[in-house]
């Protein structure tokens, strides 16, 4: 086991990494040399993406500064009336955060007598929320009751596991590094039920699992497709591979040239996603504004989210998402996150933005 401080420092590390590419991609010498095509796929999205109709996020409310350590992770808890309430992963500090989703008022709650280490959502289901403590290779519940927070339930995961999701299609596991990439069901005491293969480089499979109706999405933050395993997929079985026809960045060139061989390091292209109903709410990172597309079921753009305000700086980036509609259309929460770095300290806050209308669910 590491000391404490040299596991804080490898997290620490382990959680910058991602920022690091996608802060790198924006600036002027990451585009130095090399190809400067597209590959077809990307060159057809750019099309698309041109000739999508763009919608204005307007803004709802933010939390305090200093809220957080290392916010990364969020997820929509359907108990606590109105809105509801939104929970907070402050990875850094190895403690959960809760709001109220309509005010973003911060609700005092006492912390689990469970530690928590490092931990990332994994999942919501009525007032109980997943956690997989990463490092640990375990999945806690957690029960949000009024002023507090209680561990219910404990099971182990796979060693190595990356992201997991528990939902009512089932409790998931992924892992996604130099060594393995692979999808695996299991059950409430941490057994393996069925295991799914990866396949491809691992670069591509890096990112969180979604539930999108009974199914199962794993995210790609390099690539702009989802591994889509459906209901009832044999174990054995790879899942389908979603294209997300549409998806525009700056980056696409220095993605082409990752795959060409012309650079060490893919950029990051998104961080996270998350689906309203058969819709695809995806994070489109970008250096001078906040971008959502909206795709449908059939991984095509029907039209981009923007928010062109202060909070889309350099210092900041959106890290996870989550998503509710309403009477008025969408609520559309963003974890904006501050990696830090030699001169700066880590840190974050939430974002609440609403979608004005969006058009009715297919």
């Amino acid at each position: 086991m590491l000391l404490p401080g040299l596991a804080r420092m490898r997290q620490r590390l382990v959680l910058g990494a991602g920022a690091a590419l996608f802060l790198a991609g924006c600036l002027p010498s990451s585009g130095r040399g090399g190809t400067t095509s597209l590959l077809p796929s990307d060159s057809l999205s750019r099309r698309v993406a041109d000739a999508a109709p763009v919608d204005t996020l307007v803004r709802v409310w933010s939390s305090a500064p200093g809220t957080f350590d290392l916010p990364t992770s969020i997820a929509w808890v359907a108990s606590g009336g109105g809105a509801g309430r939104l929970v907070v992963a402050d990875t850094r500090a190895g403690a959960l955060r809760l709001f109220d989703a309509l005010t973003g008022t911060f609700i005092p709650a006492s912390a689990t007598a469970e530690a928590l280490g490092y931990p990332y959502l994994a999942g919501a289901v009525h007032d109980t929320v997943a956690v997989l403590v990463r490092g640990e290779d375990r999945l806690i519940w957690i029960l949000l009751s009024a002023g507090a927070m209680r561990a219910v339930h404990s099971a182990p995961v796979p060693a190595g596991a990356t992201a997991a999701l528990v939902a009512s299609a089932g409790t998931w596991v992924k892992r996604s590094d130099e060594r393995e990439a692979w999808l695996v069901r299991i059950d409430r005491a941490g057994a393996v039920i069925a295991r799914y293969p990866l396949p491809g480089p691992s670069w591509r499979r890096i990112g969180f699992l979604r539930a999108r109706g009974d199914s199962l999405l794993s995210l790609s933050g390099y690539r702009p497709v989802v591994d889509v395993l459906a209901p009832g997929a044999p174990a054995g079985a790879a899942p389908d591979t979603l294209a997300l026809v549409g998806f525009d960045s700056p980056q696409m060139v220095r993605s082409h040239r990752f795959i060409r061989g012309e650079a060490d390091q893919p950029p990051l292209l998104t961080s996270s996603a998350v689906a309203l109903g058969d819709r695809l709410l995806v994070i489109n990172l970008r250096g001078d504004h906040l971008r959502v597309d909206v795709f449908d079921a059939d991984g095509r753009l029907e039209r981009a989210l923007v928010y062109p305000a202060p909070e889309a700086t350099h210092e900041h980036f959106p890290v996870d998402i989550a998503a509710r509609r309403d009477s008025a259309g969408a609520l559309i929460a963003l974890v904006m996150q501050r990696p830090g770095g030699v001169l700066s300290e880590p840190g974050g806050y939430v974002l609440m933005l609403r979608w004005q209308g969006p058009p009715t669910p297919s």
